[in-house]
């Protein structure tokens, strides 16, 4: 049996990690990659910006009709979005529901024939009918930014050190683009013989995904605003923007590459 950490410290030359069961464990560098509710950012001290989004996510798996193609997709309503995310069966599909908070507990709570019916509505009959293949879960949807994504023999990575709305599905790939930048990191001081775990050897790959983050975390902000309600004018620049979106093909390029991280 894995024993789980009980404790964090830091020196000048190593990060120890204690366990549950007395082991001592040191390194030169330790990597937060530990979710939302980090323990290695709480150890830390790394304080967090919160941002509440005001709505709910209620995820589950679905069976669907038609075959999900391999394909993700997702649908906007004046109440929020709907995510369909392929599972490795053709049929089956993992959801993600942004709604306002008991139109959320609503659908927790609700018979399963009621639901299916209600997701079957909501996602447009694309995948025929749904029908809920496990348990129902809800979750306050809240942006969160630490304020350090490392500091001496520590660094955050993903949703350890930023959280944005799942509209785009995009807080992975800024994730793994979070690890891919700090490897790099790592490797390129290695190969320079220099102590890639002291602060001031993490700070370039802090300042870049700092930076980064932000710029998403505006971005789906202002994207939520302008998908969510049925104002007439927002409808309107919702559908020029995307037809005009779809027609510039080097825009539309340019914007697949930004969301993917490349």
């Amino acid at each position: 049996m894995t024993a789980l950490p009980r404790s964090l410290g830091v020196t000048d030359r190593n990060a120890i990690l204690t366990l549950e069961d007395g082991q001592m464990l040191s390194a030169k560098l330790v990597v937060g990659a530990d979710g939302a509710n980090s323990w290695v950012r709480k150890q830390a001290d790394i304080p967090l910006t919160f941002r509440d989004y005001g709505h709910s996510a209620l995820v589950c798996h679905v069976q669907t009709e038609q075959p999900h193609t391999h394909c993700a997709r997702q649908v906007f309503s004046s109440d929020g979005v709907l995510a369909f995310l392929p599972l490795a069966q053709e049929h089956y599909c993992s959801i993600v529901w942004s709604l306002p908070p008991e139109q959320a507990d609503y659908l927790l709570h609700c018979e399963t024939s009621e639901f299916n019916k209600k997701l079957t509505v909501a996602f447009d009959h694309k995948l025929g009918l749904c029908q809920l293949q496990s348990k129902r879960y809800t979750f306050k949807l809240t942006a969160r930014y630490a304020r350090n994504f490392a500091q001496n023999r520590i660094a955050l990575i993903g949703d350890a050190a930023h959280t944005i709305h799942p509209l785009a599905g995009l807080g992975v790939n800024l994730g793994f683009q979070d690890a891919k930048m700090l490897a790099q990191a790592i490797l390129a001081n290695e190969q320079l013989g220099v102590d890639f775990g002291e602060y001031r050897y993490l700070r370039h790959y802090e300042r870049n995904r700092k930076v980064e983050a932000a710029k998403m975390l505006l971005v789906m902000q202002g994207l939520k605003d302008l998908f969510s309600g049925d104002h007439p004018l927002k409808k309107w620049v919702r559908g020029l923007g995307l037809s005009a979106t779809d027609k510039m093909g080097l825009v539309k390029e340019q914007l697949i590459k930004q969301a993917l991280g490349l």
